[in-house]
């Protein structure tokens, strides 16, 4: 029994001892976050693929078979040059027919032409009455209509027949093809793609969370993954629709001084600042202690003691916390960014 009670001593004493150390050692272990900028990371950066300014979808104006293709994919073109070329008998004939009818139309105008100035002097002289002039005037005007239509007629048919040879619009370089020999295509059918000489731009897609952040104008850097070179641009459009499938804005970034090193497809890498950019100190959102509707951060002092900061809070992300800029929060300053419910001012604080 002796023994019994002598262990329970011990053990309570053992218990008490214990207590009284953790009373007397007041420290914590805490996450901590080193501030190292007096300005928050607020640009954002975009990929994107270079493209012309103007890329017009080139298609015959009428329909047919191909029998030529003459450029492949990364040619470069100049206006007037012959891109592709269409089977012309058929339009040939029709030209050649509606040829003959003007030939014969012009004959018959010309007949009755002559005609309306014999009944004009006849009129004249009383050998003819109103009525047959009258007649004759309706018989020549026929004639005209019926000429004037056919040299109407004519000029389509030669026009389509100009139509079955595509030329280049402009200076540029052909970036897609959907076309090739034999094939039969449609009016207005799509058959190649070209980038026109000139502007170059980036293309690249906006999250519809963030279409507000940027309007047309604003400055941009654009980095080339291929060389590495860096480029200023600005925005030049923002689509108003956003992608169906993608649920992002499209928005058109053109480059200042753009030189030969700059080829279309090529990928870019554009990094803009946001409207809302806001310069400040950028925390982890764990690090906010809030009490009685204020915000504040424990930072660790020289001495190693917690001591409570009030701060200004301007925006989070959900993630981080941009606070406005406070002198007791320099460069270095150790601001804790986990556990800051649980400490007091003065305790101890130790890193882990």
């Amino acid at each position: 029994m002796l023994k019994r009670i002598t262990f329970l001593l011990l053990s309570i004493g053992v218990v008490a001892c214990a207590k009284k150390e953790t009373v007397s050692d007041d420290s914590r272990y805490v996450k901590v976050f080193q501030v190292g900028s007096g300005v928050a990371q607020t640009k954002s950066t975009f990929h994107g693929v270079i493209h012309a300014e103007y890329e017009p979808n080139l298609s015959f104006r009428v329909a047919g078979k191909i029998i030529k293709r003459s450029v492949d994919i990364g040619q470069a073109v100049t206006q007037g040059q012959v891109l592709a070329t269409l089977d012309q008998t058929d339009y040939k004939l029709s030209a050649d027919s509606a040829n003959a009818q003007v030939a014969s139309a012009k004959s018959n105008y010309v007949t009755q032409q002559a005609n309306l100035q014999r009944y004009k002097q006849l009129l004249a002289e009383n050998f003819v009455s109103q009525a047959q002039y009258d007649t004759q005037k309706a018989q020549f005007d026929s004639a005209k209509a019926q000429y004037e239509e056919a040299q109407n007629q004519l000029s389509n048919s030669e026009n389509q027949v100009n139509y079955t040879t595509l030329k280049a619009p402009s200076n540029g370089v052909i970036t897609s093809i959907s076309m090739d020999a034999g094939q039969v295509v449609s009016a207005g059918q799509v058959v190649a793609t070209m980038a026109v000489s000139g502007s170059k731009e980036v293309a690249i897609e906006l999250p519809e969370a963030q279409i507000n952040s940027y309007t047309v104008g604003m400055p941009a850097t654009i980095k080339l993954w291929a060389t590495g070179k860096d480029y200023t641009g600005n925005i030049r459009t923002i689509n108003q629709a956003s992608d169906q499938q993608t649920r992002t804005f499209t928005a058109r970034i053109v480059i200042d001084k753009a030189d030969d090193n700059i080829k279309y497809g090529m990928a870019a890498d554009v990094t803009l600042t946001p409207l809302n950019m806001i310069k400040g100190l950028e925390l982890p959102l764990s690090s906010i202690y809030a009490n009685q509707g204020k915000s504040y951060v424990w930072v660790i002092d020289a001495n190693s003691d917690a001591k409570l900061v009030p701060v200004e809070v301007l925006d989070t992300d959900g993630n981080s916390v941009r606070i406005k800029d406070n002198p007791a929060l320099v460069n270095g300053t150790k601001v804790v960014s986990a556990g800051a419910t649980f400490i007091h001012a003065g305790q101890k604080l130790k890193e882990y």
